[in-house]
């Protein structure tokens, strides 16, 4: 059944955001500290993190891990941001420069594809973990 409301209200988005917005700092600093790698790793445990609330509460969970790897692969436009400075800056003939923006433009589906994958990982992770988990409230028996 199709979620009602503004979409930013709906289960999908509220958890999405929330691992999303979790990893985007890390993986923000990842490339700030390097200057030239972005680490996804951060991604997937955002991923986890929001597999983990939705599974708690029984949501559905498709859609969600690209979500998140879409909000916690953000840095990716830093990344383009920067090869396509280093690109203008190329001398040589027009298709060369035309095949490094073509090339970049690859990079970058490349780039959130990879981070949405991640995202989606990690998701069913945390849903798995979250059914997984063994009810708190039972009791021991004495022995």
């Amino acid at each position: 059944m199709p979620e009602v409301g503004p979409p930013l209200q709906s289960g999908k988005w509220k958890y999405a955001l929330i691992g999303g917005l979790c990893s985007l700092p890390f993986t923000t600093f990842s490339y700030w500290q390097t200057g030239s790698e972005l680490s996804l790793g951060a991604v997937f445990f955002g991923g986890i993190l929001a597999g983990y609330l939705i599974g708690r509460v029984n949501g559905e969970i498709s859609g969600v891990g690209i979500r998140v790897g879409i909000i916690g692969g953000l840095p990716v436009f830093w990344v383009i941001f920067d090869l396509l400075t280093a690109t203008f800056r190329l001398a040589g003939p027009g298709w060369f420069v035309a095949s490094a923006i073509g090339a970049t433009i690859v990079f970058a589906v490349l780039g959130f594809g990879i981070s949405a994958l991640i995202g989606e990982v990690g998701v069913r992770v945390g849903r798995w973990l979250a059914g997984n988990q063994h009810d708190q409230s039972t009791t021991v028996g004495n022995s």
